[in-house]
């Protein structure tokens, strides 16, 4: 049942990939156009409007992201009980919208007085965040619905960059067509959402019980939004729009490798909250043990592979002018092993068995960490020292979540069993450098040097594979092997 659990949550992770990345990937398509069309500066000013609307955007939904998926995973089989508890908390995320989306307007009017027209382009993120409703698909564990909704309004978006983004002067554009396709993507879920459940009439008191609750998770929220959006906004305040600009361009690429192995996590939070809910503790401790294998297994190989090709990459991808950025790739390519090691930590043990004080101190540490090495080290070294902070502020959250669930996970078998991965990882990265160091840049040279990578770290972990006779070793051989019958049968 545990093998066929697997392959259940193995095709949600598929589809919660497409949904995590696609966000990422079409920002990714558009870089180098963007990059130059638009510039560094014309990048940075975006960027520094939307951090500033993305606080905003937090305070419209509160913590009903990860509070929504694990209520909705819980009663999920009861559509009455459904559709109290949706409309329940949904009433709480459109009070509190509505309450931002007032006060957002009140800062552009009183205090927006630089980049007033784009800062009221990103309105329409806020209006989206009002609408959003995926958490109520993530406990039913519904993700191919949210997959083809992001689909279509990102190509859509895709479409439109390039077809009315063709100067610097044409930034305003940009930015309405990217907070626009986000708000017109939370309008397309509506329509299923009501199909599944009946509209409830709430009163003031089926919403009381939610908002403890949804406010203590909060509060890691805002924790979270500070590692994803502080930096960008004290380095356009502390340094300038260029460097603004290099740190939004390498934090594309950081976010890919992340939002792969981390969408696993997503899709484990109400499969994990499921369970607990049935008494089935000792399984959802399999499934943290065989997460933890190829969240590491994956991570080394991001994590050395960027940090390797980076500096040729951002040359290729971007320009000489943005070679900075190649050089913040490589500098916070470790925080993506910490973030994904944590996220297994805070997605599957501490989220769903509501432990949210543990999981909000280990988030507040690590924000108020973050900020404090930011404001130190910004005004001096610019977009690299919001690079090292990340970087330190992801150690230091994993470490203390980490602590906290030490007597019921086993964290130090779990490294020991897998470090391995990172010594190939460092084994492979030394590999592309040498490749890199000896070939002018180019974009053979790239192609060059992600090729042998690639061999090189399939390679070991296949005779690591054959060789080694370790538990978590053999897990990996097994599934391997399970997955080429299946496909040899079909």
């Amino acid at each position: 049942s545990v093998s066929r659990g697997l392959g259940d949550v193995y095709k949600r992770q598929i589809y919660n990939i497409f949904y995590q990345v696609l966000a990422i990937i079409v920002p990714l398509i558009t870089s180098p156009y963007l990059a130059r069309v638009l510039g560094a500066e014309k990048i940075g000013i975006n960027t520094w409007t939307y951090s500033v609307v993305f606080y905003f955007m937090i305070f419209a939904t509160l913590g009903v992201n990860n509070y929504g998926n694990r209520s909705i995973a819980y009663i999920r089989d009861d559509k009455n009980e459904l559709s109290r508890k949706f409309w329940s908390i949904y009433s709480c995320q459109a009070f509190a919208s509505t309450m931002v989306i007032f006060i957002y307007i009140i800062y552009l009017v009183c205090f927006a007085n630089k980049y007033k027209l784009i800062a009221s382009l990103q309105i329409f993120y806020i209006l989206g965040n009002a609408f959003d409703i995926t958490w109520f698909f993530y406990g039913l564990e519904e993700f191919k619905i949210t997959v083809a909704r992001n689909s279509f309004v990102k190509i859509m978006g895709l479409v439109a960059i390039f077809i009315f983004v063709q100067t610097p002067n044409d930034l305003w554009k940009y930015t309405l067509i990217v907070s626009g396709t986000s708000f017109l993507g939370q309008i397309f879920l509506w329509p299923l959402v009501l199909k599944r459940i009946r509209f409830v009439r709430v009163r003031l008191c089926d919403m009381i019980p939610h908002i403890k609750p949804i406010c203590v998770l909060f509060i890691p929220v805002l924790a979270i939004s500070i590692f994803a959006n502080m930096d960008k906004y004290m380095i356009g305040l502390m340094s300038n729009m260029s460097q603004t600009g290099f740190y939004e361009n390498a934090n594309k690429i950081i976010e890919i490798p992340k939002a792969v192995i981390t969408a696993l996590g997503t899709v484990m939070l109400p499969r994990t909250a499921n369970l607990i809910a049935t008494g089935n503790e000792e399984k959802s401790k399999v499934y943290i043990r065989n997460t933890m294998i190829y969240t590491i297994l994956l991570g080394s190989a991001f994590v050395f592979g960027m940090a390797a090709v980076a500096e040729t990459f951002s040359v290729i991808f971007w320009g000489e002018d943005f070679v900075t950025s190649g050089r913040l790739i490589a500098v916070m390519a470790p925080a993506i092993l910490f973030s994904v090691f944590g996220n297994v930590i805070r997605t599957q043990y501490l989220i769903p068995r509501s432990k949210d004080k543990e999981y909000t101190i280990s988030l507040l540490v690590g924000a108020i960490i973050n900020f404090s090495i930011n404001y130190m080290l910004i005004p001096k070294m610019g977009a690299m020292g919001a690079s090292v902070a990340t970087v330190i502020s992801e150690f230091c959250m994993t470490f203390l979540q980490s602590f906290y669930v030490r007597k019921s996970l086993d964290i130090k078998n779990y490294l020991l069993d897998n470090y391995m991965f990172i010594v190939i990882g460092f084994i492979m990265f030394g590999v592309v450098k040498v490749i890199g160091n000896y070939l002018s840049v180019s974009i053979g040279t790239l192609l060059v040097m992600i090729i042998s990578g690639a061999l090189v770290y399939v390679c070991l972990i296949a005779i690591l594979l054959k060789m080694s006779r370790k538990e978590n070793i053999q897990l990996i051989r097994k599934l391997v092997c399970e997955q080429r019958y299946r496909h040899l049968k079909r």
